[in-house]
């Protein structure tokens, strides 16, 4: 009879300790339930605020700690792609805006430009009216900036009097020194010839090449711009006020051609993104009403 008080008793405490165990894991499970909906909560309120990066983040969070929480993450993945939709409408909203900008300077920079293509050669090229009467004349010693019909920015060199047999150029001011690719002598994009014992040499960069040197004048404000022909020799002058005006529009010209033209393309390809996101939208809709 002791001997069953005691199994009794232990017994009894037995299925105390189960149900405090149960009753443990019941609160676990409630206080879960309750973080997991304030995270969802939470994450609603941000797509509700437009907030749809803080919004992703929080359901990221329910996702991975509540990952058996079959219900909310249902809920979560449908307000997913609510927020994968709103996304792309912001950036499809900011892509229109770059297009419009771009659109319209370009409108203003285009009356500044002539288009040139004489009889010799295959393609012509754009360049700017305040130095288009001397385009292409080698009798001076400058840089001269165009635009080719691929919109591609790209500059010639022409040096005369001095023979340096150039492989670059340089372009410096107060803001520091920039140069171009070196071009071998080739006698075809480099060449030199001699005139009534005068030097002229010229070279045709590509726009790889000489990128550095738009961009350099375009970014920076200065009225004071060398440039140095760098090659057996160095040779520097000071280019005229026009031609750095020129530099410059030409350049930001064709940079925000290609621009506008990558943001067309980057806005056919948001639609299509939106289109997906939307039918998405709808299947996760209908799984969730399942």
């Amino acid at each position: 009879m002791f001997k069953e008080a005691i199994i009794n008793k232990m017994s009894m405490k037995a299925i105390i300790t189960m149900c405090v165990s149960v009753g443990v894991m019941c609160s676990c499970t409630n206080s879960n339930d309750n973080i997991a909906e304030s995270l969802y909560s939470q994450a609603s309120e941000q797509y509700q605020s437009g907030n749809y990066q803080q919004s992703v983040a929080l359901l990221d969070s329910l996702k991975n700690n509540y990952k058996d929480d079959i219900d909310i993450l249902k809920k979560g993945l449908y307000l997913r792609v609510l927020n994968q939709e709103g996304l792309i409408k912001d950036e499809i909203a900011s892509n229109d805006s770059l297009i419009s900008v771009l659109e319209s300077e370009n409108m203003e920079l285009s009356g500044s430009f002539k288009y040139i293509k004489l009889k010799d050669m295959v393609e012509g090229y754009y360049i700017h009216k305040s130095i288009a009467d001397k385009a292409g004349d080698d009798n001076r010693s400058t840089v001269e900036p165009r635009i080719d019909e691929a919109d591609m920015f790209y500059i010639v060199s022409y040096l005369k009097g001095n023979s340096v047999s150039h492989t670059s150029v340089a372009l410096s001011s107060a803001a520091g020194e920039v140069s171009s690719k070196t071009v071998a002598y080739d006698k075809s994009r480099n060449y030199r010839y001699n005139s009534d014992g005068i030097a002229y040499e010229s070279i045709t960069f590509t726009n790889q090449e000489c990128d550095t040197l738009g961009y350099f004048v375009a970014n920076n404000n200065s009225s004071n711009v060398k440039l140095t022909f760098k090659g057996k020799k160095q040779y520097t002058v000071k280019l005229e006020p026009k031609m750095i005006k020129a530099i410059n529009e030409t350049y930001r010209f064709a940079t925000n051609k290609n621009r506008g033209k990558s943001a067309i393309k980057n806005k056919m390809f948001l639609e299509q993104k939106l289109q997906l996101a939307q039918k998405q939208i709808e299947q996760t809709k209908a799984s969730l009403q399942q």
